[in-house]
């Protein structure tokens, strides 16, 4: 009782105190995805028969030490129900057998090229340079540890049947999910966020970032354009200057691909310590997105950058002062029965959320799975939400992004020399 009157009281006093909690610790956010698909699922029309694709296909995988989940990478891609017309394997500097399994592929008929940098170049150096030798009408840029279900490709290559379209980036399931509870957060958080919240992003146009694990491209735009940028964070920087430059960027939801999430709580967050980092870097640096209205702007621009501002920035940079104001106003022990409540109401709806999508993208769930779900609100609103506000703040204060050992330190060097 006494939970429920300090709530109460909060409540009937301070009522915008659960309207920011409902912002801060997205609440509503994947409960609307999935409900509105759920609607839009009824409304819309059952296609039948497929459409034919004309669009040949050249695959490119770039690869650092991946030589353990090459071949499985390999396998699925000659398992596809719409065949490459090539796989071009680019070892950029690996230390490990990559070389050599690449090679072997090479001489089974496996791979038809394989491209070794002498020394580590970067992704984007890798996925450019085999762009230059590839003969395909689009190019599928493919991480060594993603495995693809056989129809990915070709439901991948109809959404380039629409002429305006110049990317588009698949379903991603984590295939170690059974690995540990970290795994198994992630299998739930990809599920949220990647197969609801980005179909419905895809359909209302507002997709902003394709998926590095496993993207296409039109290979003649994508060339034009220069490729990919060779600093932090070119998934996100390509997709936001193709968006710029008045193509459509897609996201095609049936079909999968499983790719190895981090199995670690400290390999998850310098995961995401990276991603948080680049992606602010990108869009507000680079993009200038921290305005919310550019002039001539597309209303799909618009929404992807207030999907960033709204249900990202604002929430991750205001939670910790929202959680010291509560102590400041009602104490310590009113906020702990506060931020209690909040906890229930979340995991209801995360447990209603994930039933629903479970239902909706047809992926099966174990009791560990279950009990993963039990603390998903906690990893979601707290402890990512933590962890992106160091980054954040690194970001912003000290330019964290310029020394992330994910570009060599020699093209770092080289793409900021002179620059503050």
């Amino acid at each position: 009782m006494a939970m429920v009157e300090t709530v109460q009281l909060i409540a009937d006093t301070h009522w915008m105190l659960l309207a920011v909690a409902a912002l801060i610790f997205d609440i509503p956010r994947y409960t609307f995805s999935l409900l509105s698909l759920c609607l839009l699922s009824l409304a819309r029309q059952p296609q039948h028969g497929e459409v034919p694709i004309s669009k040949s296909i050249s695959v490119i995988v770039p690869t650092f030490n991946g030589g353990a989940g090459l071949g499985p990478s390999i396998a699925s891609l000659r398992r596809q129900t719409l065949r490459p017309i090539e796989i071009i394997v680019v070892d950029d500097g690996s230390i490990d057998e990559t070389r050599a399994i690449a090679e072997h592929a090479r001489e089974l008929g496996l791979v038809d090229m394989v491209i070794c940098h002498g020394t580590r170049c970067g992704r984007s150096a890798a996925i450019n340079a085999a762009a230059r030798f590839a003969s395909g009408d689009l190019l599928l840029t493919v991480d060594a540890d993603t495995v693809f279900e056989p129809s990915a490709v070709a439901l991948l290559a109809q959404a380039f049947n629409d002429p305006r379209v110049a990317g588009a980036s698949c379903n991603i399931a984590i295939n170690n999910e059974r690995s540990s509870l970290w795994t198994r957060l992630q299998s739930i958080e990809y599920l949220m966020s990647i197969s609801a919240g980005r179909t419905m992003l895809d359909i209302v146009g507002a997709i902003a970032c394709l998926s590095g694990a496993c993207s296409m491209y039109r290979r003649d735009v994508f060339i034009r354009q220069g490729g990919l940028d060779v600093g932090p964070g070119e998934d996100l920087e390509f997709s936001l200057r193709l968006r710029r430059l008045g193509y459509l960027v897609r996201f095609v939801p049936e079909a999968w691909a499983e790719t190895a999430g981090p199995e670690s709580g400290l390999g998850l967050l310098r995961q995401r310590a990276r991603w948080d980092r680049d992606a602010l870097r990108v869009r507000l640096i680079m993009y200038g997105e921290l305005r919310f209205l550019h002039r001539l702007e597309r209303l799909p621009d618009t929404l992807q950058r207030l999907d960033f501002i709204l249900f990202d920035l604002i929430p991750t940079l205001s939670f910790p002062f929202y959680l010291v104001y509560l102590v400041a106003v009602f104490g310590a022990n009113a906020a702990f029965l506060f931020l209690a409540v909040v906890y229930l109401l979340l995991l209801w709806i995360s447990l209603f959320n994930l039933a629903l999508a479970f239902a909706m993208f047809n992926r099966s769930s174990g009791i560990l799975n279950l009990g993963a779900a039990l603390i998903f609100p906690f990893y979601q609103g707290v402890y990512l939400k933590c962890a992106r506000f160091f980054s954040y703040s690194s970001e912003i204060i000290f330019g964290t992004s310029r020394h992330d050992d994910f570009v060599p330190p020699r093209v770092r060097r080289a793409l900021f020399a002179g620059r503050d």
